[in-house]
């Protein structure tokens, strides 16, 4: 009888797991991540900024059309201002852009619709 009771438990365990993996599919997002930028702090130090675009999966083939690219100035603490300009094309409906640089975990996020330019400020502090 005990072995029966664990029996139901698993395979009710599988059932739930499969089921919610079925609903969640419908709502999943792709991502690209382009070639990380490359910029160089106010101190010298050499960053990675790496920018992720997120869009439905109907419009993941206009992701190679993203383009983005960063450039750096002096925040006015001793630290970096990143500007990250990312363009979005036309034919997407809506993307969740994101930009960070992941030695500071800093990140900066917005979503935005197709056709679009974002422009994301990532503050590094002095290192």
């Amino acid at each position: 009888m005990k072995a029966r009771s664990v029996v139901i438990g698993m395979v009710a365990a599988v059932a739930m797991v499969v089921s919610a993996a079925v609903s969640a599919s419908a709502n999943i997002a792709w991502c690209t991540a382009d070639p990380p930028a490359r910029v160089v702090t106010q101190d010298g130090a050499n960053l990675s900024v790496n920018t992720y675009v997120m869009v439905l999966r109907p419009e993941v083939r206009y992701l190679n059309d993203v383009s983005s690219d960063a450039t750096t100035a002096p925040d006015g603490n001793g630290g970096t201002l990143i500007t990250v300009h990312v363009h979005v094309p036309r034919n997407v409906g809506a993307a969740r852009v994101t930009s960070s640089v992941n030695r500071f975990q800093i990140s900066a996020s917005t979503v935005t619709s197709g056709g679009s330019d974002v422009t994301l400020y990532l503050d590094v502090p002095k290192s």
